[in-house]
């Protein structure tokens, strides 16, 4: 394949567009027909999308804009390092979420399928466009419309249902707000007109006056911080879609959708950023503002995570605070790089490394925690943790993999989530010598994950180690098909690979941004002082083993924690057993009940009871 990239990025465009033509046609007889048909030619298009990727980010492949016409119209599109970064991670996704569709989608025995094959590409489609197109308007507004209304028909896709319909509607009309703001920013800016790129952008900010540069900014933040799930406006939407969408496209929706999000204020509070004498951009102000954003979001957000009892919506509130970690990270890498110091310039990289990093790992494991609540739903047809438990024993190989992604979520060494978000909160806690209010931030950070490992306790307790199922679902319960297992093994496999070889992804990132277009940030990860020193800065996250690679030597650390944890419960079994004590097992003594049942186990709302009852004021309470 060559080296064509705008080429290749519109044939996958026609290739999904195809799809979408195609595979409704056939849906109408033969369903899982139309879900192959759809899987292969998403994952063709990926195949040219991945292609991308990797010659821009490794082969460094220069890229200029380039422009189609669309009637009288023009278009901007750009593929640089960056948005190739984002490009790999939606199609590596959309590939894992078509696959598992297939057999998935076809239990929805009362629904056409044609809808859900015509949306599920377009969808695709509209995020990559989003990625690729170089404007706030004209681009901007095909893009983001396809991705919308896709995605609202996807999300409505179980129509019948009012609670479905009421919460597709508020997700569309809230997006459309978020675009309005987005693309009526633009015409704040002065001298700009319909259809400017981004670099022309840029250089009218720079003669723009101070106010109406504030409120570009500030309409920027709000309309992609509704994408991205950022406290307040995610509380708005956010729960309601993901947790009513199916599975697969909620794994989407959380997967890779809200990183659009995301890749919007990095791209406009990073890369449209004028320079030179009488700017008025004030990066260390927008930083403060962002990060004190980001730490709101993912504390409330994993707060209001733990207290749900349906166990898609835990996942979506969890998302929220997800997206909080980068969101915080964005910020304080803002911050510091505002700084006159050197040493927090350098934290200000390792940051942002840590948020993109934090940007994959999320993709995968909520994807796959998404991808799990479904085939849950799937064999037992109910999302109520207090409806469920006991699943280890009937799906065992679905309950493994979710331990996996909990524990990666929680960011438990050695996991992927542990090293992406020890990178963020290590790094904003080191900076505190200079930036006091980051040391907060990071240590609200820091308690906010042993808040999220016991959304997860809960999440795989009730699920699949306690007991219920066997009362209260009345259907045969058994391991989901293999064509619903095999994508979750492999994102499983990601989970464990991200979290002992973090390092690997770290040298992604860094060539991310050295061939990126950036000005600032390319010349930084570019300077020899970075080059040198980058590795030893990240304290905590790595150590060098000698005579062996960086790449291997960052597995010590996540490895030696495992190793010390497993010492311990080796002790702990020889300490026990040198007095020579027997095991033997008895009947659960049940408060003199007569037998365990329904009526005598642990409900949702009993589960961390105090905790919740504390942080009350947080919002997304659960009326019992």
């Amino acid at each position: 394949m060559n080296t064509d990239i705008y080429g290749n990025l519109f044939t996958a465009m026609a290739i999904l567009a195809a799809s979408a033509v195609i595979s409704p046609i056939v849906a109408g007889t033969k369903r899982k027909l139309a879900g192959w048909i759809n899987f292969i030619m998403v994952t063709i298009a990926a195949i040219f999308l991945l292609h991308i990727s990797y010659a821009v980010i490794f082969k460094a492949v220069p890229q200029g804009s380039t422009i189609i016409n669309l009637g009288p119209l023009g278009v901007y599109f750009l593929v640089d390092s960056f948005s190739a970064f984002f490009i790999a991670i939606v199609s590596f996704m959309a590939v894992m979420s078509s696959f598992y569709s297939i057999e998935y989608m076809d239990h929805y025995h009362d629904y056409s399928l044609s809808g859900f094959y015509f949306n599920l590409p377009v969808f695709i489609l509209g995020m990559i466009a989003l990625l690729t197109v170089d404007d706030l308007t004209i681009g901007f507004t095909i893009a983001w419309q396809l991705m919308t209304i896709a995605s609202y028909f996807l999300i409505k896709f179980e129509f019948r249902e009012k609670n479905v319909v009421y919460g597709a509607n508020k997700y569309l009309v809230l997006m459309e707000l978020a675009w309005a703001l987005i693309v009526g920013s633009t015409f704040l800016v002065s001298g700009s007109s319909m259809g400017d790129s981004l670099h022309i952008i840029t250089e009218n900010l720079g003669h723009t006056s101070p106010v109406m540069m504030y409120a570009v900014y500030g309409l920027i933040l709000v309309g992609f911080g509704f994408k991205a799930g950022m406290f307040p406006f995610g509380q708005l939407w956010l729960p309601d879609a993901h947790s009513i969408a199916p599975s697969p496209i909620s794994a989407l929706l959380s997967g890779v959708m809200l990183k659009t999000g995301i890749y919007g204020i990095m791209r406009t509070f990073f890369w449209m950023t004028p320079h030179g004498e009488g700017v008025h951009f004030n990066g260390f102000l927008w930083g403060t503002i962002i990060a004190s954003f980001g730490v709101v979001t993912l504390f409330v957000g994993t707060v209001q995570s733990m207290k749900q009892s349906d166990s898609k919506r835990l996942l979506a509130y969890s998302s929220i605070g997800q997206l909080g970690y980068i969101i915080f990270a964005i910020g304080a890498s803002l911050v510091l790089f505002n700084s006159e110091s050197q040493y927090m310039k350098l934290l200000a990289l390792v940051v942002i490394i840590g948020a993109l990093y934090h940007v994959i790992n999320h993709a995968v494991f909520k994807g796959l925690l998404f991808l799990v609540s479904g085939s849950v739903l799937y064999t037992t047809g109910t999302k109520d943790l207090n409806k469920l438990g006991g699943l280890i024993n009937f799906m065992p190989v679905t309950a493994v993999v979710a331990g996996i992604a909990s524990l990666s979520i929680a960011g438990v060494p050695p996991f992927s989530g542990f090293a992406s978000k020890w990178t963020i909160i290590s790094s904003t806690v080191l900076a505190g010598s200079e930036v006091t209010f980051l040391v907060i931030f990071g240590i609200i950070a820091l308690f906010t994950s042993a808040v999220t490992l016991s959304c997860y306790v809960k999440f795989f307790g009730m699920t699949f180690t306690s007991t219920g199922t066997e009362w209260t679902v009345k259907k045969d319960i058994k391991e989901v098909p293999f064509m619903m297992l095999a994508p979750k093994v492999v994102l499983t496999a990601l989970c464990i690979i991200q979290g002992l070889l973090p390092f690997v992804y770290y040298n992604v990132i860094i060539e991310v941004f050295r061939n990126s277009n950036i000005s600032t940030l390319t010349n930084a990860f570019r300077h020899a002082e970075f080059n040198n020193h980058i590795f030893s800065s990240m304290s905590g996250i790595s150590f060098t083993v000698p005579g062996m690679a960086g790449a291997v030597s960052s597995a010590a650390v996540p490895i030696v924690i495992l190793i010390v944890v497993s010492l311990a419960f080796v002790i702990a079994k020889l300490f026990k057993n040198s007095g020579g004590s027997e095991e033997r097992e008895a009947p659960t003594w049940l408060c003199g009940y007569a037998e365990l049942n329904n009526l005598n186990r642990y409900p949702d709302r009993s589960m961390f009871a105090s905790l919740k009852g504390f942080f009350w004021w947080t919002g997304g309470n659960v009326k019992k």
